[in-house]
C-alpha cells in the first residue's frame, strides 16, 4: 500500500480521502498480511464486518475513550459504543483501493494475477435523489434573494443548469458568453485543509451549458457588481475573474469555497424548515427536465454524466420512466380512434 500510495498518479483531493480509508479502516484489519496470502475470504469477511460497524467491533460493549491516557470520562463526554455500519459506496471505495493496490503488485510482479482477482466487489446501494418539492424551491429561490444578490444568483445558477458546487465556484468570466448564452465548464474547486486548488471536472470532461434567458440577465447585473467591486477595491477586474469570488478579506482572486456554499444553503434551508443541501439542487433540474420529456442524452450532457446517459439512466431510472410513460400517452393521443363494435 505505502509503495502504491508513493507511485500512483493521483489528485492530493483524491489521495487524501485514500489515505483516510487506509490508515483507519484497510491497515489495521490487512496491514500485517502478507499480500501473497490475501484470500477472497479475508475480504469479504472484512467487507461484512465494515457492512455491520465501521470499527470491526466484536459486538461486546466497550466504551470509546476520547483520549489514548489516563482521564476523566465523564469530563471527556466519552460514550459507549454503538455501532454504525459504513456506507456501501464507501465499502466499494475501499474495495477500489485494495484492487488498485494488488493490480500494481501483479504488474511489479511481487504476486500472480490470479491475486488481483479475488473478492466480490460490494454491490452498489440503488440512489435515491430527493430534490426539493417546486414549492420548496420557489421558498429556496426567494430567500437566496433576499439575503444576497450574489448569492441569489450562484443558486439560480446551480438551479438552472444542474451544476456541480466545485464547477460553480471554478467558473471565470472568460468562460461565460452573455451575447449566446452558454457556459463553459472546464475546471473544478476543492479545497483541503484550508487550501484551495482547481482541478479537473469530476468526469475529466469539458462541457458547454446553456443558460435560461433570467440567468443571463441575472448574470449580467451580477457582472457589473462584481466590475463596481474591483474598482472600489482598486483592483484591476479581468475576464479570468471569479464569476463568485470569496466572500472573506478584500481578495477578488479568491474563489467562494464548496465548503462555505454548502454550508450557507444547509443554514438556510434549516431557517425555512426545509431538509436539504445544495447537491439536491442538480436533482431538482435534472429531474425537472426529464418530467418535461427532454431527452436522455440532453439532460446528461447538461449534467456532466459520462457514459452518453447511462449514469443518468441508473441515478433517476424513476424519472426517466414516468417521461417514458408520458411520451407513450402522447404518441396514442395522436393515433386515430379505434371503432368497436358494442
Amino acid at each position: 500500500m505505502d509503495e502504491w500510495l508513493r507511485t500512483a498518479d493521483i489528485e492530493s483531493i483524491t489521495r487524501h480521502g485514500y489515505v483516510g480509508y487506509i490508515e483507519r479502516s484497510i491497515r489495521p484489519a490487512l496491514g500485517k498480511i502478507a499480500v501473497s496470502k490475501l484470500t477472497a475470504r479475508m475480504l469479504e469477511t472484512f467487507y461484512d464486518e465494515l457492512r455491520r460497524c465501521r470499527v470491526r467491533c466484536d459486538g461486546r460493549p466497550f466504551v470509546e475513550h476520547n483520549a489514548d491516557n489516563e482521564h476523566d470520562c465523564v469530563e471527556l463526554e466519552c460514550k459507549p459504543h454503538k455501532c454504525k455500519a459504513m456506507a456501501s459506496s464507501t465499502v466499494r471505495q475501499i474495495h477500489s483501493i485494495i484492487s488498485g493496490v494488488l493490480n500494481a503488485a501483479v504488474r511489479w510482479e511481487w504476486i500472480s494475477s490470479k491475486h488481483a482477482r479475488i473478492a466480490q466487489r460490494p454491490k452498489q446501494t440503488p440512489p435515491h435523489p430527493d430534490p426539493p418539492s417546486p414549492a420548496e424551491a420557489a421558498r429556496l429561490m426567494e430567500k437566496a434573494f433576499a439575503l444576497d444578490e450574489d448569492w441569489g444568483t450562484l443558486v439560480w445558477l446551480v438551479m438552472t443548469t444542474g451544476i456541480r458546487r466545485g464547477e460553480v465556484c471554478a467558473l471565470r468570466w472568460s468562460r461565460v458568453d452573455l451575447d449566446e448564452g452558454i457556459v463553459e465548464i472546464r475546471r473544478s474547486y476543492t479545497t483541503l485543509r484550508g487550501v484551495g486548488a482547481e482541478k479537473d471536472t469530476k468526469t475529466h470532461q469539458m462541457r458547454r451549458t446553456a443558460l435560461d434567458t433570467e440567468a443571463v440577465v441575472l448574470l449580467r447585473e451580477h457582472l457589473a457588481r462584481c466590475q463596481q467591486r474591483y474598482a472600489d477595491l482598486g483592483v484591476e477586474w479581468n475576464a479570468d475573474s471569479y464569476v463568485f469570488p470569496g466572500t472573506r478579506g478584500n481578495d477578488p482572486s479568491v474563489p467562494y469555497p464548496p465548503d462555505a456554499v454548502s454550508s450557507r444553503y444547509k443554514k438556510m434551508a434549516k431557517r425555512l424548515g426545509i431538509e436539504t443541501h445544495i447537491h439536491a439542487l442538480r436533482h431538482d433540474s435534472t429531474t425537472e427536465l426529464l418530467t418535461a420529456g427532454i431527452d436522455l442524452r440532453t439532460v446528461a450532457g447538461r449534467l456532466g454524466h459520462g457514459g452518453g446517459g447511462a449514469t443518468t439512466l441508473r441515478v433517476y431510472a424513476a424519472w426517466v420512466a414516468a417521461a417514458d410513460r408520458k411520451a407513450a400517452e402522447l404518441l396514442g393521443a395522436r393515433m386515430p380512434k379505434i371503432k368497436r363494435n358494442d
